[in-house]
């Protein structure tokens, strides 16, 4: 059920979608979606905090490790990418929910939102204290390295529509050169210039 909801959130946004068609979807009647969820709202607003719980965990541990500011970076990225991976309806579905103002983000859900750019504000704040990184504005930063990953997600949903394997922007991108890629970016990005 969790998963039907969040693959047809991804697909055709909050309003696309309706709960009889999720149940319908997960191959469960309605009453069992209401036992678990009080209405739709509730029940998308548990897949996109069911990501990123996963997400605030994950890259907290990573800002919290004793390693050197260059590497957590690198690993911070390797972990969204593989997160992504793990649930491919997410950054479809943020994509979405940001374009439309973010109208369903609820306290709870910002408050996890938050803990992701604090993990990844403290990685830099600590790699320009170690003279490592320069210094930046870390919204920006945090865009710049968070914003490719999503819109690479996008362009891979636009790149299985027929007909268009041979356009050159579709080409697949394995996740382990988009991983690296990204964190050559950051790095770059970073990096204080002589």
């Amino acid at each position: 059920m969790f998963q039907a909801a969040a693959a047809a959130f991804s697909d055709r946004g909050f309003d696309g979608v309706g709960v009889d068609e999720i149940a319908a979807i997960a191959g469960v009647n309605k009453a069992m979606i209401y036992y678990h969820f009080t209405d739709k709202l509730e029940l998308y607003r548990e897949v996109v905090r069911d990501m990123l719980r996963d997400a605030s965990v994950r890259v907290t541990a990573i800002a919290e490790s004793d390693r050197p500011a260059p590497l957590r970076l690198e690993t911070f990225i390797a972990a969204f990418v593989e997160m992504a991976d793990a649930r491919p309806w997410f950054p479809t579905l943020m994509l979405r929910e940001m374009a439309e103002g973010g109208p369903r983000l609820d306290p709870d859900t910002l408050v996890l939102m938050r803990s992701v750019f604090v993990a990844f504000a403290r990685i830099v704040q600590e790699g320009q204290a170690t003279g490592a990184f320069r210094s930046v504005n870390l919204v920006l930063a945090y865009m710049s390295t968070i914003g490719p990953l999503l819109l690479n997600a996008a362009r891979e949903r636009a790149a299985r529509q027929p007909g268009r394997s041979d356009l050159p922007m579709f080409v697949e991108v394995p996740h382990a050169v988009l991983a690296a890629h990204m964190q050559q970016v950051a790095l770059d990005m970073l990096r204080i210039k002589p």
